[in-house]
């Protein structure tokens, strides 16, 4: 299971896929994971158990970022104002691993969850249009017992999101 990198019923400003015109410049045939509209500092949470690797690259890109990495699953937590953790260090699920923020290319204070699935050290689905990234909405849970698809708040930009539907390369669904 994963656990939503915020705790209560975060608001999701942009959903996985939204805005392809805006990210085919990096290759994308949208964006290629979750943003959570929260005020800068918010505490983030670590959504699994693995190994940090924490990056910054300033003003550009991700900023300043954290991925753990499990050998099966790869989260990326980025635009951060702050992280926890120095690379190498072990990280388990639910950890305060940093704050939020708006490093690197970000219109605004906000948390980009990026989240990649792991085999042998290789990136499994890299030619899915997302550089290997899935919605894993319906696969997470709020930490309140709830699922992230169906019970977090959507922005009214982000409110498409829910109408969106991938192929099976480019989403994990629950299997009740």
């Amino acid at each position: 299971m994963i656990f939503c990198p915020l705790p209560g019923t975060p608001l999701i400003t942009q959903g996985f896929g939204q805005n392809p015109a805006d990210y085919a410049a990096f290759g994308f045939a949208g964006h290629e994971g979750i943003d959570f509209g929260i005020p800068e500092g918010t505490q983030v949470f670590a959504p699994h158990d693995g190994v940090a690797t924490v990056k910054d690259e300033g003003t550009s890109g991700y900023g300043l970022s954290l991925t753990i990495d499990d050998g099966k699953r790869r989260s990326l937590l980025a635009h951060l104002s702050n992280c926890a953790l120095i690379t190498g260090q072990n990280v388990y699920q639910g950890d305060p691993v940093a704050k939020s923020g708006k490093s690197g290319n970000a219109s605004g204070p906000h948390l980009h969850w990026t989240f990649k699935i792991i085999k042998g050290g290789v990136v499994q689905n890299k030619d899915n249009g997302f550089g290997g990234a899935l919605d894993v909405s319906e696969m997470t849970r709020l930490w309140l017992d709830q699922d992230l698809h169906r019970n977090a708040q959507y922005s009214t930009e982000a409110q498409a999101y829910l109408a969106m539907t991938f192929p099976a390369n480019q989403y994990l669904k629950r299997v009740v």
